[in-house]
């Protein structure tokens, strides 16, 4: 428990440390380069999320629609920044969000999965709840929104979605 505890003060204070380095530094204001429909700018990305449940299939048809894909979270401070910004949803009921995360086979080595964000690149960091990943086969990453921990879950489930547009660098 303590441990988790200093995890999560390291993050927040990481977290507020490089915002105000962000603030400082003659960036323009959070949601700038974003665009319309509630995207929120945090870091080199603007970030979307629904309110309507959708599988992943019409979750990723809804991002594409938006002019994004939907989320890879590639940091534990990107992960801090999206499970807050999902803690705070009081009209979304859905206890998960898609990310872009999927499993794929290694047909080279017996078909065993390993897990891959949209774009094919291989899954870093990591943030599992405890006892996850646990489904076998073809399955999805999802987010859960009161603790930030990932789920692998079935495709076809309904859940809220977390669409990204990387910005320029």
């Amino acid at each position: 428990m303590m441990i988790r505890l200093l995890v999560f003060v390291f993050l927040t204070v990481t977290h507020h440390k490089a915002e105000a380095r962000y603030r400082s530094s003659n960036h323009p204001p959070a949601d700038h380069g974003c665009g319309v429909n509630d995207w929120k700018r945090f870091r080199h990305s603007c970030y979307y999320i629904s309110d309507e449940v959708k599988n992943i299939d019409d979750a990723m048809a809804e991002c594409q629609e938006q002019g994004g894909a939907l989320v890879s979270i590639e940091s534990p401070i990107e992960n801090y920044w999206i499970a807050e910004k999902l803690n705070r949803l009081s009209k979304v009921d859905n206890r998960f969000f898609w990310t872009s995360g999927f499993t794929a086979a290694d047909k080279i080595k017996d078909n065993t999965y390993f897990w891959v964000w949209g774009d094919y690149k291989e899954v870093g960091y990591t943030n599992w709840a405890p006892g996850e990943p646990n489904d076998k086969g073809y399955v999805c990453l999802a987010v859960n929104r009161w603790n930030g921990k990932w789920s692998d879950e079935k495709c076809q489930e309904k859940f809220n979605v977390v669409c990204e547009k990387k910005l320029d660098q």
